[in-house]
């Protein structure tokens, strides 16, 4: 570089003995100063975005997170209440568990801020959990959800409340970092005046010095201005893949993964560390068993990824890695750097929940059939007894005797008919959570003897031999004395069906082991049934001999829904060739008294 020298133009005050020493005192303070008083300010803007960096703005993100899962959280529950959605109060749940993992989160973050900002969050923390407290009875059942409506109001009080102190909570944060970005603007204005005056004493030997100085400050300044800028926008960018449903995969031109989301890692199966780099095949593929597995080259997604161009899939699959076949939609979009294709953009919707509730569907259909197959037929037999007793009444002038014969006739179809209805309504009822059952102070031998006598002339006709075994001793059962009858004559019809004639039925009662209950079996002496169908004893409409069409194979399916809904259970032990055993254990008066199930009062029908 050439050198240029300056033309002499005389003495100057530098030049003069006297002046010289003080003059470059002044110069070297000067120096001196410019280079430590930049160190001290800088440290002071250092600390101060520091705070600014790793407590405020996380804390400000994780505020806005809380208040947007709260939010989420109202609309979920919202949503449960008005229509009593199962997945929608599951969701619910599992915001409960995010808002939880923020708040984990946010108190290391409270710890290092201020007194006034962690005695702020105090109510916030409070106001959310005394409205999740208030949901609590809500979400146990569908009648207390029913229920909980007509504290709609107090519910929205409490949620606004919450919204309240959440506000307070954020704007005391901001003020915050208000503050710190201040305090930080102050001393860049001191360090810049500092620098000013210093330059004063430094003459034209410290204005280079202040330029290249001043510039490096602007180049750091606008560095740490667009560090915060990306910072800011990738948080913003990963709290919505976060916060969206659907996998998001970023690829290269190669099929390679650059990037995915949560959504994506759970749908998968794989950790973002362990996915990042690997074959977009691979991870989408890796599951499948061997013989559903196909080449890349055979991949639709890989195939468009080639073609460098977009497509949509509405009905396809992938596999998670544990061999997990996961129903999807996908879409491929590319990814654009202006005009040059860099990569692809792919999105994966679950549709697990969607062909579930397809198969829900078609599986309702088909019981619908079903049931209006079973009905028509048992109504049928009833009905043609009717119209045919009532048709040779009509038409053929009887005998007393032969007249109250038909007229029996008709009695018992109707009787028949009666019962098959009641039958399906039990069912309907229980399948809807919603039988009712009144317990009472119940003796167990009295319920016993009304119920063998009830069947005793039928045993008779078919030569059976009925016994009952209670011991005297026995504690009262706390029940639905009606209903624990029509437990027991399901039972013993169920018995005296399958029992071949001469056989023998016994009644039992006994208490159990832990003595809160007591177990009231019938044992026959029938043919037993088979392991593979003891399963589907308890469906409704399932019979083990469908070509007989004896009953409509809902009586064992009124026992389980009658038995559960008194807090007991039912128990079935066959063995082929030696009969069967069915026993129903109910709670007793000095037991605890549970709550009727189904959501029923005692007084509803």
């Amino acid at each position: 570089m050439e050198t240029r020298r300056a033309p002499h133009r005389g003495p100057t005050p530098l030049d003069v003995p006297e002046a010289r020493p003080w003059a470059l005192f002044f110069i070297v303070l000067a120096i001196l100063a410019l280079a430590g008083v930049p160190i001290v300010t800088s440290r002071e803007i250092a600390e101060e975005e520091r705070a600014i960096g790793e407590v405020l703005e996380p804390a400000q993100r994780f505020a806005a997170e809380l208040a947007l899962v709260q939010t989420r959280q109202m609309l979920r529950f919202r949503e449960y209440l008005l229509t009593g959605d199962v997945e929608a109060r599951v969701r619910y749940q599992d915001l409960l568990s995010d808002e939880e993992s923020i708040r984990e989160d946010l108190l290391p973050l409270l710890e290092r801020m201020d007194v006034d900002v962690r005695q702020q969050a105090l109510p916030l923390f409070d106001a959310s959990w005394e409205w999740h407290l208030g949901h609590r009875d809500a979400l146990a059942s569908d009648t207390a959800r029913v229920a909980f409506l007509d504290q709609a109001e107090a519910d929205r009080t409490r949620y606004e409340r919450m919204l309240l102190n959440s506000r307070v909570f954020r704007e005391l944060i901001n003020a915050r970092m208000e503050a710190a970005r201040t305090a930080a603007e102050d001393a860049r204005r001191q360090q810049l005046q500092l620098t000013i005056a210093l330059l004063a004493l430094a003459l034209l030997a410290t204005v280079a010095v202040a330029v290249v100085g001043r510039r490096l400050r602007g180049i750091i300044t606008e560095a740490n201005l667009r560090r915060r800028d990306a910072v800011r926008a990738r948080w913003e960018i990963d709290a919505v893949l976060e916060a969206t449903g659907d996998g998001v995969l970023g690829v290269d031109l190669d099929g390679r993964l650059l990037t995915i989301n949560a959504t994506g890692s759970r749908l998968l199966g794989y950790g973002e560390e362990e996915a990042r780099g690997r074959s977009l095949h691979d991870l989408l593929h890796a599951g499948a068993p061997e013989d559903q597995r196909h080449e890349p080259e055979d991949c639709p997604i890989l195939a468009v990824l080639r073609e460098e161009g977009g497509a949509e899939s509405v009905d396809d699959f992938v596999w998670h890695r544990r061999g997990r076949r996961v129903p999807v939609r996908w879409a491929l979009r590319p990814l654009m750097d202006g005009r040059v294709v860099r990569g692809a953009v792919l999105t994966l919707t679950d549709m697990t929940a969607v062909r579930e509730a397809e198969e829900a569907l078609r599986e309702a259909v088909r019981a619908r059939e079903e049931t209006l197959a079973v009905v028509s037929h048992d109504l049928r037999n009833p009905l043609g007894s009717i119209a045919a007793s009532a048709e040779l009444l009509q038409e053929v002038s009887l005998e007393p005797d032969k007249m109250r014969m038909q007229l029996g006739f008709i009695q018992r179809a109707a009787d028949r008919g009666n019962r098959l209805i009641d039958d399906l309504l039990d069912v309907s009822r229980i399948d809807a959570g919603v039988l009712a059952v009144r317990p009472a102070r119940c003796a167990v031998g009295p319920l016993v003897d009304e119920a063998v006598a009830a069947v005793a002339s039928r045993a008779m006709e078919r030569s059976l031999d009925l016994h009952a075994r209670i011991p005297a001793d026995l504690p009262d059962l706390w029940a639905d004395r009606d209903r624990m009858l029509q437990v027991l004559g399901n039972l013993l019809g169920n018995a005296l069906r399958h029992t071949p004639q001469g056989g023998r039925i016994d009644v039992e009662a006994a208490r159990t082991d832990d003595g809160d209950g007591v177990r009231l079996a019938v044992r026959d002496t029938g043919p037993g049934i088979p392991e593979e169908d003891q399963a589907h004893l308890f469906d409704r409409f399932w019979r083990r001999d469908r070509a007989a069409r004896s009953g409509a194979g809902l009586g064992l399916a009124i026992v389980k829904g009658i038995v559960e809904a008194h807090g007991g259970h039912v128990t079935v032990e066959s063995v082929e060739g030696e009969g069967s055993c069915f026993a129903v254990i109910t709670p007793t008066v000095d037991s605890s008294r549970p709550a009727t199930r189904g959501g029923a009062s005692p007084g509803s029908s």
